[in-house]
């Protein structure tokens, strides 16, 4: 296993490596900040250990985020890896955070892995997890995918619009066509901009904003109490963490609870503890 002692490696070097190892196209290293290519690295690394229907890897709140590092500090106990990861800061998308963490990740897949070629398929391996592959920024583009703009052909480049309308059109003025052709115009755009009368729009619009404001109200008081609960589980992690606690028996079943991806899984932690500690 790796150790936290420095392990120094250049942006462009960790970026290079993730993309070129799963098949990404990120350019920032913040971008790794929701867990989820760590997930997939270590997936990589250790087939069959990462529960990668779980890992979102088009996260897009802190609690989605948080969900993927779950996954991967469940898959660090099967492991072995004791490494302690301060998920609060990483999901900030802090560069030096994620940077370190990268850092880390590295030094560790080359103690596993030397010099050895990895025949993974990245691409299929996201295509299974919870929201499928990446999208966005950082996707790798399929080939041929860049818009390609078709070459006008010959009449288009050699003979405006209202010239061809004038040339089926013989006997008619061009000032007659350019009037009619205005005025047609300009009675589509009225008609289209013309406002629908509604006497219970008002109504329906105070209702809506009401509605709105006490879901702003109910999201606004479960993100509070989210983040206290939170940061219990938190505190009870860093507990497990200290050198005078580590080593007491219960500590990894609560660890095992802490990072269940799952109701079930915790839920088989609690049994296998009670079991134990019934001897």
């Amino acid at each position: 296993m790796a150790q936290d002692g420095m392990y120094f490696v250049s942006k462009k070097d960790l970026l290079q490596w993730i993309n070129s190892t799963l098949d990404l196209n990120i350019t920032k290293i913040e971008q790794t900040s929701t867990g989820a290519v760590a997930c997939q690295l270590l997936d990589a690394l250790h087939p069959g250990v990462v529960n990668i229907s779980k890992v979102d890897f088009n996260a897009k709140t802190e609690y989605d985020s948080v969900n993927n590092y779950k996954v991967l500090q469940a898959a660090f106990l099967k492991v072995g890896v004791d490494k302690p990861v301060d998920v609060n800061k990483l999901v900030k998308g802090r560069p030096l955070d994620n940077m370190e963490f990268m850092q880390w990740f590295k030094s560790y897949w080359d103690s596993r892995l030397g010099s050895q070629h990895l025949n993974y398929d990245a691409v299929g391996r996201r295509n299974l997890a919870k929201s499928g592959a990446m999208k966005g920024a950082g996707s790798r583009p399929a080939a041929g995918a860049a818009a390609t703009r078709r070459a006008p052909s010959e009449s288009q480049v050699s003979t405006p619009v209202g010239r061809q309308a004038d040339a089926r059109r013989p006997g008619v003025p061009k000032e007659n066509l350019h009037a009619q052709s205005t005025g047609s115009t300009a009675g589509g755009k009225s008609a289209a901009l013309r406002p629908r009368s509604n006497g219970h729009d008002s109504s329906v619009v105070q209702e809506l904003t009401e509605q709105l404001s006490e879901l702003q109200v109910t999201a606004a008081t479960h993100l509070e109490e989210r983040e206290f609960y939170f940061s219990k589980l938190r505190d009870i992690e860093v507990l497990c963490q200290m050198e005078e606690i580590k080593g007491q028996p219960l500590v990894p079943f609560i660890e095992r609870v802490l990072y269940a991806s799952d109701a079930p899984d915790a839920q088989l932690a609690m049994e296998e503890a009670r079991a134990h500690f019934a001897k």
